[in-house]
């Protein structure tokens, strides 16, 4: 008769065994089989090629707007019930150049910069406190717009791009309750970090949703309208939300491409600082 230790230890290398297989599929797959199950071999491989044309496809999407400018209105909520909405004004450099800056009965407000570097916030109207400098590239704006979304992404969906996260695997599935047909990006031991909606032609997106390890929604960005700019599709507006009740909507008045932007745009100096260097 087999000892009871023995019994178990034979039972947790059993246990051991069968979640190893389990985590090496789900390391092959990238965490996406819930959405190829029910593919066949050759289903799956279209399905993996298709995705990897649109990517490239997307990755193209106006990859030559270097810099923009713009003007328009923003609106600001939160779960709270609490609303903003006021004039905007913005600059932009790809990767990480971002400026933002609230305009208040047509002064300057508030303000949001990064340089790939620091993320800088000044508001003039809040003595205290009215200047913050913090060191990090692509920084998370979650203090400030209460949504998980970095400069980086801002600047990619103000340039009409989609953000695209580092993924393993890749699939092009049809969208559960429609015709429409979804791209989703998995990656390996997180499962799915992202979903693109695409277009009817399939030559870009209209919506994306981001996912944190656990798989709960980070944002969902919307295009809700588009123009055409010198050549490039850039939104006129763009709708980022979240489950909980928070999101911002962002209206173009006027967007200028390719314009002449200086690297002063996108760093912010504290106000004792810049009154010093105005008296000298």
């Amino acid at each position: 008769m087999k000892h009871p230790i023995h019994r178990l230890a034979v039972a947790a290398c059993l246990l051991l065994i069968v979640l190893n297989l389990h985590a090496c599929s789900y390391w092959r797959s990238g965490g996406l089989e819930s959405f190829t199950d029910d593919l066949s071999a050759q289903e799956l491989s279209v399905a993996r090629t298709q995705a990897r044309e649109l990517l490239l496809t997307l990755d193209h999407i106006n990859d030559d707007l270097n810099t923009f400018k713009g003007v328009g209105k923003i609106k600001l909520w939160n779960k709270d019930n609490s609303q903003i909405a006021e004039r905007v004004a913005w600059a932009g450099a790809e990767p990480s150049s971002l400026s933002i800056v609230l305009l208040i009965s047509g002064h300057p407000g508030p303000r949001l910069s990064t340089d790939g570097k620091y993320l800088y916030y000044l508001d003039l109207q809040n003595r205290k406190n009215s200047f913050k400098k913090i060191r990090g590239s692509d920084a998370s704006l979650e203090k400030i717009l209460s949504l998980p979304i970095t400069s980086d992404d801002i600047i990619e969906l103000l340039r009409g791009r989609v953000p695209l996260y580092g993924y393993t695997s890749a699939a092009l599935v049809p969208e559960q309750f429609g015709k429409e047909y979804v791209l989703v990006l998995g990656k390996r031991w997180h499962g799915v970090i992202e979903k693109i909606y695409l277009t009817g032609d399939h030559k870009s997106a209209w919506k994306i949703e981001v996912f944190n390890r656990k798989g709960r929604l980070r944002y969902r960005a919307e295009f809700k309208s588009m123009q055409d700019i010198q050549g490039f599709r850039v939104p006129v507006r763009l709708d980022i939300t979240n489950d909980t009740g928070d999101g911002f909507s962002l209206e173009i008045d006027r967007y200028l491409a390719n314009v002449s932007v200086s690297p002063s745009m996108f760093v912010i100096t504290p106000p004792g600082r810049l009154d010093r260097q105005k008296s000298d």
